[in-house]
Order: C-alpha cells, then structure tokens, then sequence
C-alpha cells in the first residue's frame, strides 16, 4: 500500500513539473515575461492622445454615385469611428480584384453638412457617413456584390444628385 502511494504521488509531482514547464514555455512564446523595453527604443507605447478624425467633403458631381457604407451617430467614439474606417478601407482592398473600380479606394468620413443634398437623410441623429467613392452611377450597385455586401442594406449605392 505505502508503495502504491510513493509512485501515485511520484506521478503526480512529474505531471505538476511537466505542466509548470508547458505554462512557462507558453508564457514566454506569448511575450508575458517580456521586460519594458526602455523610452526611446523605437517599439510603440499606446498613447493617451485622442484619435483625430479626417473629414472628407463628398462629391457632388452629376451622373455619379457614392457606396454608403454606414452611417453614423454623433454619439460613436471617434477611436470607433476609425476602427470602422480602417476596416472599411481593408475590406476594400481585399475585394478589390473582385471589380477594378474598387482599386485605390479607401473609405472616407463626411460630416452631415458635407454630404451631397440628396443623400442626407432625414433622420438626425446620423451626423457622419462612410462611404467610397464616386464612382459612375450605372457601375455602384454591381459593387456592392463585390464588395460582398447587400446592396440598400449595409451598401447603398446612392446617386450623389437627384
């Protein structure tokens, strides 16, 4: 019986050091006993600095339509909104051999008073819109499905004059 006991507690010291091991190598793979690395190293700190959001007036040219993609409350972070942005642009690029007119667009962000008059919505509280664009008129709805979205629900393809 004693001997039973000797070689049961033998395992179980031998699985505890095989697991302290596996955590310890799991733990230096995934950066966690990674020291600070000093001021002025060249690695990034994230900063406590706002995120500055770039407006882009949109397009009013006849004939042409813009791809709204989303349209925004005021009441959405501005580090959110640029979340959003940087997916938008990512995605665009990613599907962009799906349709050439997709090629060097990047999502934009408008404020309400810069958004093409037939395109305000009349609801208020959307006060920002991302969109890309323009692009001819007869060529916006085909890109919603390039884009993998569905065209007057997430992706309206909305001509920019009436």
């Amino acid at each position: 019986m004693f001997a039973r006991g000797r070689t049961r507690r033998t395992l179980v010291a031998w699985v505890a050091i095989a697991l302290v091991i596996g955590i310890g190598i799991g733990v230096l793979i995934g950066g966690g006993f990674r020291p600070s690395s000093p001021a002025g190293s060249g690695s990034t700190a994230p900063s406590n600095e706002p995120v500055q959001l770039e407006y882009t007036d949109m397009p009013c040219d006849p004939g042409s339509s813009v791809l709204v993609l989303h349209s925004l409350e005021g009441a959405m972070q501005a580090k959110d909104v640029k979340v959003l942005l940087d997916y938008e642009t990512m995605w665009v690029k990613h599907r962009e051999s799906a349709n050439p007119a997709l090629r060097g667009q990047t999502a934009l962000l408008t404020r309400r008073d810069d958004v093409c008059d037939a395109i305000v919505p009349e609801d208020t509280r959307f006060t920002q819109f991302v969109w890309i664009g323009p692009f001819p008129s007869d060529v916006a709805p085909a890109l919603c499905e390039a884009l993998l979205k569905v065209t007057w629900g997430n992706c309206i393809p909305a001509q920019v004059v009436r």
